[in-house]
């Protein structure tokens, strides 16, 4: 249904903000209720960019771009022409993610009830966060 179509563009667009290179279609389930199908909540999800040792590839392309370094607008583009939005309405999808994520991450992460106050990863994957969003906003804002 356009619903969950609309909400695995957003669970795309939330693993490569965060720098999940990981994510593959194998981390996209689908659950069964009835005659309706939904998709199940994310799982295996995390910030595979701020390890060094890591890959920078990432499993599943944008467009034809395998590293967010080399993600630009055509590619984003290109990769939402698969789900039938338009690219103002795909675009402002993204930008709406890119410019919410990085209070929501900080917010996370200095709330008591996280319990990820004080942790050096945190403050990496944050500034990850971050930075891939400013990034993001750049490119599809010219």
């Amino acid at each position: 249904s356009a619903p969950q179509i609309l909400r695995m563009l957003d669970f795309v667009i939330f693993n490569t903000l965060i720098g999940n290179h990981d994510a593959h279609a194998k981390n996209f389930s689908l659950l069964y209720a009835g005659k309706s199908v939904i998709l199940a909540p994310l799982y295996d999800v995390l910030s595979t960019a701020v390890y060094p040792t890591l890959t920078p590839k990432m499993a599943m392309k944008i467009g034809s771009a395998y590293k967010f370094s080399e993600v630009q607008a055509r590619h984003w583009d290109r990769f939402l022409e698969t789900v039938g939005l338009s690219r103002a309405q795909a675009r402002k999808r993204i930008l709406n993610l890119a410019k919410s994520l990085p209070m929501t991450a900080r917010h996370l992460q200095f709330d008591p009830k996280s319990g990820f106050i004080g942790h050096d990863i945190i403050e990496k994957i944050v500034t990850v966060i971050e930075q891939r969003c400013a990034l993001t906003v750049r490119r599809l804002s010219n």
